[in-house]
C-alpha cells in the first residue's frame, strides 16, 4: 500500500533541530512493508519544484507547485496528485485553510484518507490575526465532520467532539528513535566534553525565540536560583532575539542562563542525557518533540500545562506538569526527579504504535 503524507501548508522545515514527523512515520509504515510519498508545495520558482528525492526504497519525498500563497497557508492544485499513485491520503491538517477542499478533494474522487490534527487554533503572537484566521479555519470543523480525524492531542480531541466531529480519535505523535544517538560517555565525562561545570544543577531549555513559546520566562525563572545553578537554552533565534539578548546582557543576575542558539538534534541529546531538568514554558504546547525526547532519556521534564505535555506526561510519575514559574521553580529547588519517563515513551509514544492505529482505521 502507497499512504500520500500530503502537507496542507507551504514548504518543508529542515531546521535538522528536531524530529521530522513525516519520517519517523514513514519509516513505521515502511516497517510494515508499506511506502510513503511525501507531497510538500513549493512556489513554482523553487529549484525543487515539480522534483522527487528518494530517502528509501520505500519513502520519497515530491514537491509540487501551490497556486497561492497566504503565509504558511496555500491553494494547492489537487489534481496533481492523482499520478502518484497513492492507496491512502494522510493529510495534515491542523486550522490549515485548505483543509475542506483536500477532504471534498477525496470524497468527490472516492480516495480512501484520514486527517490528522495537532490544533485547531492560530498561535499567532498579534490577538487580530488569531481572530480572524480562527474565524477562516473554523470552515475545518464541517470538513472534519465528513471524514475520519485523529488527533494528536486528547484536547484537540475533546474539542471536536463539542463541535460535532464524532470520528475523532486520540492518536498521538510518536517518537523517532531511530534518529536517536547512542551516547557512551557517562554524565561527568559529558559535562567536560560539553564545557559544562561539574559542580551545577543543569536546567536545559529547548525553544525557539518567538513569543508563542514564551521564551523570555527564563529570565523570572533563573531569578529565583542562584548561582548553584545554570540554564542553559538551546533555540533557534527568530522574533525576540534582539529582547532576549539584549535582556541577557542587562544585568549580572542573568549570569547563571547560557544561551547557545540553534544546534543540530543529534547533539541536543547530549544535553538531555546531563540535565537536571528540562523545562517548557508553552501554555500552548501543540505536543512537544522535544519533551519526548527529553523523556526518552529519563530526564525530569518540568513542563507548563498545556494540550500536549497533559498528555505525555503522568503528573509527578513521568514528570512534572505546572501552572506558574513559581510553581516551576518549587519543583526544581526540591530536588525531585521520576524514573519512570522512558518507560512512559516507550509504551505510548513510538510511531510504530501511532501506524498501527492509521492502518487498523484503513481496514
Amino acid at each position: 500500500m502507497v499512504v500520500g503524507y500530503i502537507h496542507l501548508d507551504y514548504g518543508e522545515w529542515l531546521s535538522g533541530s528536531y524530529n521530522v514527523q513525516e519520517l519517523g512515520l514513514a519509516k513505521a509504515l515502511e516497517d510494515k512493508g508499506h511506502k510513503t510519498v511525501i507531497v510538500y508545495w513549493v512556489s513554482r520558482s523553487d529549484k525543487r519544484c515539480n522534483t522527487e528525492v528518494k530517502i528509501t526504497d520505500s519513502i520519497k519525498k515530491v514537491y509540487l507547485p501551490y497556486l497561492i500563497r497566504l503565509v504558511h497557508h496555500i491553494w494547492p492544485d489537487f489534481s496533481l496528485l492523482m499520478p502518484l499513485g497513492i492507496d491512502v491520503y494522510h493529510l495534515q491538517s491542523d486550522n490549515l485553510l485548505c483543509v475542506p477542499e483536500a477532504v471534498r478533494f477525496c470524497l468527490k474522487h472516492g480516495l480512501k484518507h484520514y486527517c490528522y490534527v495537532g490544533t485547531i487554533h492560530s498561535s499567532s503572537p498579534k490577538a487580530v490575526s488569531r481572530c480572524i484566521m480562527d474565524k477562516l479555519s473554523s470552515r475545518n470543523f464541517a470538513a472534519f465532520r465528513r471524514t475520519k480525524v485523529f488527533c494528536k492531542t486528547p484536547a484537540v480531541m475533546d474539542e471536536l467532539k463539542r463541535n460535532g466531529v464524532s470520528s475523532a480519535e486520540w492518536v498521538p505523535v510518536g517518537l523517532d528513535m531511530d534518529i536517536i544517538p547512542s551516547i557512551a560517555s557517562n554524565k561527568e565525562d559529558l559535562k567536560i566534553r560539553l564545557n559544562l561545570p561539574l559542580d551545577k544543577i543543569i536546567i536545559f531549555l529547548v525553544c525557539a525565540l518567538r513569543p508563542d513559546k514564551h521564551p523570555m520566562d527564563i529570565f523570572s525563572l533563573a531569578e529565583m536560583f542562584g548561582e548553584e545553578y545554570l540554564f542553559v537554552h538551546v533555540g533557534t533565534p527568530w522574533m525576540q532575539t534582539e529582547e532576549y539578548m539584549a535582556k541577557l546582557s542587562s544585568d549580572e543576575k542573568y549570569r547563571n542562563i547560557q544561551f547557545l542558539g540553534k544546534m543540530e538534534n543529534i547533539k541536543v541529546h547530549e544535553y538531555y542525557e546531563v540535565a537536571d531538568y528540562v523545562i517548557n514554558f508553552n501554555p500552548n504546547e501543540i505536543f512537544g518533540m522535544s519533551i519526548l525526547e527529553a523523556m526518552y532519556h529519563n530526564a525530569t521534564v518540568v513542563a507548563r500545562h498545556a494540550p500536549g505535555p497533559d498528555c505525555i506526561i503522568e503528573n509527578g510519575k513521568s514528570g512534572f506538569l505546572c501552572s506558574s514559574i513559581e510553581e516551576m521553580a518549587e519543583i526544581i529547588s526540591s530536588g525531585k526527579k521520576v524514573q519512570y519517563a522512558r518507560s512512559r515513551v516507550l509504551k505510548h509514544f513510538t510511531w510504530h504504535s501511532t501506524v498501527d492505529k492509521f492502518l487498523n482505521s484503513i481496514r
